[in-house]
């Protein structure tokens, strides 16, 4: 027998046993037992797509209800910033003290109008302005030369004398950082994502804290630079002041410039 007939009866073998597994395929299906099986699998894919549908939804709305809650929270903030109050301001004209947390009179030296400190100690020290606040704004203009400068907020003093506040602010090479002193491990956390430059004829930078709640925000010459969630209840509200200082590992005695600290109360 040929190459070629072998193949042909081949195929057509194929297609009579094809023909016969669909005919027992058929006698299955519309037998009692086939269609229990196939309405169970209907059944099912049935319920699975119900099921996903659902979710799909549930998710679809549980996402528009957090844009809407998100929007009518940054409106309810919006219309609060419009109508705060300014409590605190000072440009440090010269003459001006400049009391650090312990009354001291830190008596910078004026150039260009600009007041200018000396820092030759490692550490931080806070200028407070004297009121306890929860929910507020605070700018002010400075320039890090070696050392570092900012905010801090929620500063208080417990009954063993022992001071707690956060600050946030900005260092040595276009660097902004968070300071915790509520935790157990007092922090200083720096980032160095490097932020806009200073646009005014003083090359001061422009710092701007925002506190609503628990929500804190950070920006350096109107960039937003951080955001975040201040976890601790029992930092709901303290004294504001303006922040400065020089790390433990910068030798030298460094420079500190500063303008136009601001604060304002939120309704």
């Amino acid at each position: 027998m040929s190459r070629g007939k072998k193949i042909v009866i081949g195929i057509i073998g194929l297609l009579v046993l094809l023909c016969g597994a669909f005919m027992l395929f058929v006698n299955w299906a519309n037998s009692d037992e086939g269609q229990a099986a196939m309405n169970e699998v209907s059944t099912k894919q049935a319920i699975e797509s119900a099921t996903a549908n659902a979710q799909a939804t549930i998710q679809a709305e549980a996402d528009a209800k957090a844009a809407a809650t998100a929007t009518a929270v940054m409106a309810a903030i919006n219309e609060r910033m419009q109508n705060m109050t300014l409590v605190h301001e000072n440009t440090f004209e010269e003459g001006t003290p400049l009391l650090n947390e312990f009354g001291e009179d830190l008596e910078p030296y004026y150039r260009d109008g600009i007041p200018e400190l000396i820092i030759p100690w490692n550490g931080s020290t806070i200028l407070p302005i004297g009121m306890n606040l929860t929910d507020f704004v605070a700018e002010v203009d400075c320039e890090a030369n070696g050392t570092f400068c900012g905010i801090a907020y929620s500063y208080t003093t417990d009954s063993e004398g022992k001071n707690h506040y956060f600050a946030s602010g900005i260092g040595r090479a276009d660097t902004f950082f968070f300071e915790d002193l509520y935790a157990k491990v007092p922090s200083f956390n720096w980032d160095h994502k490097n932020f806009a430059p200073s646009t005014s004829k003083e090359f001061l930078h422009h710092i701007r804290v925002e506190r609503f709640g628990k929500v804190l925000r950070l920006y350096v010459n109107g960039e937003l630079m951080e955001e975040r969630i201040l976890n601790y209840p029992e930092a709901v509200s303290g004294d504001v002041g303006f922040f400065f200082g020089k790390a433990s590992n910068d030798t030298g005695i460094q420079t500190l410039r500063m303008d136009n600290f601001r604060v304002w109360k939120l309704p």
